[in-house]
């Protein structure tokens, strides 16, 4: 009997080539992409290049500009709604994951806890925010809820793309939070998860996500018109 094996189509090869270049901060906020630039740099023609800026843009990662398409902005309240919503996402994510949780899931996430343990470098803030998202990426993985994983796969983008544009910023200014107290939560949440108590692990994610929100709107008392595209995101968690 035949398979037949698809691959990803080139719309689809568009989308994530665009994603990651947003992602990681290579397209900042604001810059407009043309259908026909993209599809000479890609070499494809500009029917996947638009079929994939459609789909960014439904996913909040692209935004009107001037009848174009642009990198999405974000306030520091647009981050905060965006939290509320993971605040629910991640308690429900990390309870399901500490009834599931295996050893080897648990050595996935003991591995991205060691990051946060390395001495401090110069220049490792890209480590640390890898590892965060690692982190709470794996717990999702583990509950093996699809419907789950897709809808945290959307808040986790724009999560990025705030971090991302605003880590060099806040740190510079003293304002970010410190390694230290995201370890600390993280150390929570990880525990509860060996203790695989789901009521504990809810409250850890909870009061993980809570924290960050409060840090947010402090930010937002201090400087309403906060510019986050000129910057780049705090170890926030």
């Amino acid at each position: 009997m035949s398979v037949i094996v698809r691959g990803p189509t080139l719309s689809e090869q568009v989308c994530e080539f665009v994603r990651e270049h947003i992602i990681n901060g290579t397209y900042k906020p604001g810059q407009v992409l043309v259908e026909a630039e993209l599809a000479e740099e890609l070499g494809v023609s500009r029917t996947p290049v638009s079929s994939a800026l459609i789909v960014l843009k439904e996913r909040g990662l692209l935004e009107e500009q001037g009848g174009r398409l642009a990198v999405a902005k974000q306030s520091i309240m647009d981050v905060v709604d965006l939290y509320r919503c993971r605040l629910a996402l991640d308690s429900l994510a990390t309870r399901l994951a500490a009834e599931l949780i295996t050893g080897e899931g648990l050595a996935r996430l003991e591995h991205q806890l060691r990051v946060w343990e390395r001495p401090p470098l110069e220049d490792d803030l890209h480590a640390l925010w890898v590892a965060d998202m690692s982190f709470h990426e794996i717990i999702y993985q583990v509950t093996g809820n699809r419907h789950l994983i897709r809808f945290a796969q959307i808040a986790h983008e724009l999560a990025a793309i705030y971090r991302r544009n605003t880590i060099r910023k806040l740190s510079a200014s003293g304002q970010g939070r410190s390694r230290e107290v995201v370890r600390a939560e993280h150390q929570k949440i990880f525990e509860s998860l060996v203790e695989r108590d789901p009521d504990l692990a809810e409250v850890a994610a909870r009061e993980h996500v809570e924290n960050i929100i409060v840090h947010l709107n402090q930010l937002e008392v201090v400087n309403p018109n906060w510019d986050l595209e000129d910057s780049g995101g705090d170890c926030s968690g």
